[in-house]
């Protein structure tokens, strides 16, 4: 379709969601909105002058804060939108709000408000009877102890993305010290140097093979689903290694997936747009472990794009302009991705990395570490090193092909050379 006349509006500056709609967007057609010192900090106008796409910048507070909305819409001048879109985590709720002021799809406000803390989805999803652990919020070392009381449990911000903070505590672990750890994460790239408000909670530990549901959303209902197959770290910190698109599930199994995925929709009344949400399968089904209300990070629209041979971000943008898409349908291939590690220390080679890129099938490899870099322990997304992303006939040929190609990728560190 022809997208309607007028503004992109979008909400915390989505440099990698910018580039793939860059394809597709008319000139100067996109106003980002992201806080002063989130601007100065990742040099936004120096990034947007290389998108063709984005036209403007508007530099106001929008986490946990509502003084941009006068400010944008000053700068609009009264000029039409298009519609409106989160470029971050940080950036739903905003998008949401100015999207239900301005009569564009979104998700609603309200659901926009539970999909950023993890509290109050909590709260939603047990109201609509969905499978969830069993949660309380915390507000120190004494809660969390009480609340595991000898078992483990896991322990993390409630109002935070990446996995920043979130820890799987066993028993006997320094409950003191892993509340210090998880109340002192921060990114201060991408949150504004002032103080901001953040909640904790404790859940108990779930058990079961982890997986991600995708879902497009267009008037409170589904209208496109896949389910990807999850990686992720063992130890203290569950950080995301690897995803397969889609997922090899029994047809039953998937849409299990599918009705609960259509019940945290109607849970927290989200309206349009795009969901991501993270899924413990258990023996009796899914169960909940959260949900994002934005474009999925970890390069899954990439491989959602290379097995569906859709383009899910111009589908997305197509959805919140009010449009009637061409959707996905089933995936005639399997893409994968191996997200790389390296020991915490000061890298000293870095191997592999261009024979792995000349293998059949590789979409994309790289390293973001070289010679002399220092590397810290993973305990979020923002430890990795890299990654390696493919295609293959199917999701197990596709997972074994990831595999062994992350294998060739050799980093070496020198601790010592880091203390």
């Amino acid at each position: 379709m022809e997208l309607p006349a007028g503004r992109v509006v979008m909400v915390g500056f989505g440099k990698l969601l910018l580039h793939q709609m860059d394809r597709f967007l008319p000139q100067d057609s996109v106003v980002v909105v992201e806080d002063p010192d989130i601007v100065r900090k990742r040099a936004v106008h120096d990034a947007a002058a290389g998108l063709r796409c984005v036209g403007s910048v508007v530099a106001a507070p929008y986490h946990q804060d509502l003084a941009f909305v006068a400010a944008v819409e000053e700068h609009l001048a009264g000029e039409p939108v298009a519609l409106v879109v989160a470029g971050l985590e940080y950036g739903v709720h905003g998008a949401a709000v100015l999207a239900e002021r301005w009569g564009r799809p979104g998700a609603g406000a309200d659901a926009a408000a539970a999909l950023t803390d993890k509290l109050r989805l909590r709260a939603a999803a047990r109201a609509a009877g969905l499978r969830n652990p069993e949660w309380t919020e915390v507000h120190g070392p004494r809660d969390v102890e009480k609340f595991a009381a000898g078992g483990p449990v896991v322990l993390k911000p409630a109002n935070r993305h990446a996995s920043l903070g979130v820890q799987l505590l066993e028993p006997g672990d320094d409950i003191d010290a892993a509340w210090e750890l998880t109340v002192s994460a921060r990114d201060d790239l991408m949150l504004p140097d002032r103080e901001l408000t953040w909640r904790y909670m404790a859940e108990r530990r779930l058990h079961g093979h982890e997986y991600s549901v995708e879902a497009l959303v267009r008037g409170g209902r589904i209208v496109f689903l896949n389910v990807t197959d999850k990686l992720t770290a063992g130890g203290r910190y569950p950080v995301e290694l690897g995803h397969v698109v889609p997922a090899a599930l029994p047809d039953a199994v998937r849409e299990g997936f599918g009705e609960a995925m259509a019940r945290l929709v109607e849970a927290t009344g989200y309206d349009t747009g795009i969901l991501h949400a993270e899924w413990m399968l258990g023996e009796d089904g899914p169960v909940l472990i959260e949900c994002a209300g934005r474009v999925p990070g970890d390069s899954i629209t990439f491989l959602l794009d290379a097995a569906y041979g859709g383009n899910v971000i111009r589908t997305l943008v197509e959805l919140l302009a009010g449009g009637d898409p061409r959707l996905p349908g089933d995936a005639p291939m399997a893409a994968a991705i191996r997200f790389l590690t390296a020991p915490a220390g000061t890298v000293t080679e870095v191997t592999g990395v261009d024979e792995v890129a000349q293998r059949p099938g590789v979409l994309r490899a790289s390293v973001t570490v070289a010679p002399g870099d220092r590397v810290a322990e993973l305990r979020s997304s923002w430890d990795r090193v890299g990654e390696v992303m493919l295609l293959a006939a199917d999701p197990a040929a596709a997972r074994a092909a990831a595999e062994e190609a992350a294998a060739a990728v050799r980093i070496t560190a020198d601790r010592e050379a880091a203390l």
